[in-house]
């Protein structure tokens, strides 16, 4: 270590340093770096004089350096401090490791506390994790990472950017930090709004009607101007986070959590991977019940998908309120669900299909005896009477036996397709399905 004026230290702990220090009498600043965290300790001839870490100082700052676990140490081979401790190293080494037995437990409790805050915020229950971080801050002021978690509670640039800058104050080092930080000075350049909203894949600050995050490129919700061919790439390394989250709370929630649900696919339609995009909005509308956002987010998805097919069928560009190949040919969705048959609806329709709707075996009976569809796509699982008997009264009727069925069911089972089979049912399709998959089997049967 001799003959450089910093030196990194790597395999001793701060008691073996301490020791050597006295032992040397040696006058030397130590720089303590700790989970972003930074602070010194000086010594002047082998004593320790003084201590700084935020705003503390003296007696106070070396006890709270003495608490961090195995900091990394950097010799600094010089002291221009004032003496400000007057107790020698060793009774604060005493003092520190009493007061960090008796504080084990409260920092543990500190740990969960500020955890199921995250929790809560990660799970769009953004009230709740705000007054859990509030609460352990008013115990401990100097916990960075509840200062960087309370600040994406928050709703004005002037708050958010005091619990960033106190954030960076108490962890200088600290990578998540500065990261957001940064991004908050770039993204509030574009805010005009008095309060605003935070992109719920980096954290940017944005406009509260807002569509799309102006730091990481990714759409927020889909709109006609994002399906168009050239939208703005996003920033794949925040797509990677945004998955591990929403990953992360869809298995801690058993994939109950409706806004992870959702975003998760947004992180898909972001990137293009339209399998797992429709997958994943087929989850979320199911979890939705029959709230008209989600829904209505899925049948804009949906129609374009729909257009994008006549595109690639035809060779030339349609748009999404284009209608094509149907013939007018009608066809009947038996099915309990208001959001599964819009789902339906929006995919037939744009292919030029004729739609009529039931919602319980007798309406669909009702509508047969007024007219004959072309084909029947009928749920297995519904009220009052369920797919199989209403498939047995159909085939049992002179003039309705012709009719292909589909049946649709969540089940994905073998003896659920014999049965559906044995019944008459021309095929089974397992929900949630892939448009193509059926309009394929509409064309086929039909």
């Amino acid at each position: 270590m001799a003959g450089t004026s910093h030196d990194y230290v790597r395999g001793f702990s701060l008691d073996s340093m301490v020791t050597m220090i006295e032992m040397n009498q040696e006058t030397w600043s130590l720089k303590l770096r700790s989970g972003g965290r930074v602070g010194y300790l000086y010594f002047r001839n082998g004593a320790i004089v003084d201590a700084a870490v935020w705003e503390l100082t003296g007696h106070a700052a070396a006890l709270e350096l003495i608490s961090w676990d195995t900091p990394e140490i950097e010799i600094l081979k010089f002291c221009d401090r004032p003496r400000r401790i007057h107790t020698s190293m060793m009774q604060l080494l005493l003092e520190g490791k009493r007061i960090n037995d008796e504080a084990k437990d409260q920092r543990a409790d500190e740990a969960r506390s500020l955890e199921e805050a995250v929790a809560h915020i990660e799970g769009f229950r953004l009230k709740r994790g705000q007054q859990l971080l509030v609460a352990l801050l008013n115990r401990n002021k100097h916990l960075a990472g509840a200062w960087l978690w309370y600040s994406r509670t928050i709703g004005t640039l002037k708050t958010i950017q005091g619990a960033l800058e106190r954030a960076l104050f108490l962890a200088p080092e600290d990578k998540e930090i500065a990261e957001e930080k940064e991004r908050f000075e770039r993204a509030r350049g574009a805010v005009t709004d008095d309060r605003v909203k935070r992109c719920p894949f980096c954290w940017a600050p944005l406009n509260m009607k807002a569509v799309l995050c102006t730091d990481c490129g990714m759409q927020l919700l889909i709109t006609r101007t994002s399906l168009s061919p050239g939208n703005s790439s996003c920033d794949s390394d925040v797509v990677d986070t945004s998955v591990k989250r929403f990953a992360r709370v869809l298995a801690r929630e058993a994939n109950r959590n409706l806004y992870a649900s959702y975003y998760m696919a947004m992180c898909h339609f972001n990137i293009k991977d339209t399998d797992r995009t429709l997958e994943l909005f087929n989850d979320t509308v199911a979890l939705a019940g029959e709230q008209p956002f989600f829904s209505d987010q899925l049948k804009l998805y949906l129609t374009w998908m729909a257009a994008q097919q006549v595109s690639d069928e035809t060779g030339e560009k349609a748009s999404p309120q284009a209608e094509t190949v149907g013939d007018g040919k009608t066809i009947l969705v038996v099915e309990d669900s208001a959001t599964t048959r819009k789902v339906i609806g929006a995919t037939l329709n744009m292919k030029g299909y004729r739609i009529i709707e039931a919602v319980d075996g007798l309406e669909a009976l009702s509508k047969l005896s007024e007219e004959r569809p072309d084909l029947i796509l009928l749920d297995i699982i519904l009220p009052k009477m369920n797919g199989y008997e209403i498939l047995s009264i159909i085939k049992n009727k002179r003039d309705l036996k012709a009719i292909p069925v589909v049946m649709l069911t969540s089940r994905d089972g073998f003896m659920s397709r014999m049965k559906g089979k044995i019944a008459g049912s021309a095929a089974y399709l397992t929900k949630p399905f892939n448009p193509d998959e059926l309009l394929q089997t509409i064309v086929k049967h039909m």
